[in-house]
């Protein structure tokens, strides 16, 4: 492994911002893999997942499992100064780095950013990144597919499959999905997928460790990692990891069916993300910030696997709470 430097950046407040990654294998190989994590302050857990599938690539390393003409680039984070102050977006102008691809060497701090990262692994042939959604709360883990019609899109699902996550979801790109990293990666030629964790803004080591297992599994499907067990090393523990827990479920990202709040209130949750709930089960209740009388009862208007569930313990009014992935599926 060795520690690259991919962009740095003065800033007149601090010290020089840097991007750092962690790589793994020469830098004329055939086959590229970039793997991002934390691009949002408060996104802890992609950062922790990055690093833990770093030091799993080490031990692959060390034991000779890493393909010879295979490249794989770990980032772990890329907005540090946010991370620092726990603050989701860049802090002095307060806007999204993952806005602002492919980025602008001339332009705001957040478009200067996104060009220098774009440029390091705008060329990479699948791409990976470690993604939180605007809501806040926690997922089902899943792996998404953004249709840009640039890519083929058979041979994208094909890849999502490697990961073994229980869903892989299609979604259709809206106006401001054409300036994020996973859109601009494809419209470069990359096979990019997004992924998503149960957890955003606190560590979960067991999804993470799920996850990087997803990662590795992924990486083994497309060549990058080999049996070592005929490497004549001494070497720490090391293994290909095994067969998926899931048959991956692949569904469109408007398949999923949105449960909304009327009233505002304390949130109290009845079910968990990943239990299976039939139509008219209480999901949740929202209750009175005065005398904690039951202002709403959220039920589910399907019978599904809660996809998404609201997090914070306050809930406003006209607030996708729920996410249910329906028990059918559009076919497609």
């Amino acid at each position: 492994m060795e520690k690259v430097t991919l962009f740095e950046l003065d800033t007149p407040y601090r010290e020089r911002m840097t991007i750092e990654a962690c790589a793994f294998g020469p830098e004329d190989a055939k086959t590229s893999v970039g793997i991002v994590g934390a691009m949002r302050g408060n996104e802890v857990q992609q950062a922790f997942i990055c690093a833990s599938a770093v030091r799993r690539l080490q031990a692959a390393e060390a034991a000779g499992a890493l393909a010879d003409d295979v490249r794989i680039v770990v980032i772990p984070e890329v907005n540090s100064f946010s991370m620092n102050i726990a603050h989701r977006f860049w802090p002095m102008d307060n806007t999204d780095i993952n806005r602002m691809f492919p980025g602008y060497d001339q332009g705001e701090t957040t478009q200067r950013i996104a060009d220098g990262l774009f440029r390091a692994i705008q060329n990479c042939t699948y791409g990976i990144q470690l993604c939180s959604f605007y809501l806040p709360g926690e997922f089902e883990p899943h792996v998404r597919v953004t249709d840009t019609g640039v890519i083929d899109l058979a041979r994208s699902w094909e890849l999502a499959r490697l990961f073994g996550l229980p869903y892989a979801v299609l979604k259709e790109p809206a106006p401001f999905d054409t300036t994020t990293l996973n859109y601009n990666w494809q419209v470069w030629g990359t096979h990019a997928f997004s992924l998503y964790s149960p957890k955003t803004d606190r560590i979960d080591e067991a999804s993470a460790t799920f996850m990087v297992d997803c990662i590795m599994r992924f990486l083994a499907g497309v060549g990058a990692l080999r049996d070592a067990g005929s490497a004549e090393v001494a070497a720490p523990p090391f293994a290909l990891p095994g067969a998926p827990l899931f048959e991956t479920r692949q569904m469109r990202e408007s398949s999923l069916v949105n449960v909304r709040t009327s009233r505002a209130g304390f949130f109290r949750r009845a079910v968990y993300v990943t239990d299976r709930v039939k139509r008219g089960d209480v999901l949740a209740e929202i209750l009175s910030t005065q005398d904690c009388a039951v202002l709403e009862e959220l039920v589910s208007p399907c019978d599904g696997t809660v996809f998404f569930r609201h997090g914070p313990a306050m809930v406003n009014a006209d607030t996708i709470a729920f996410k249910i992935a329906p028990e059918t599926l559009e076919e497609f």
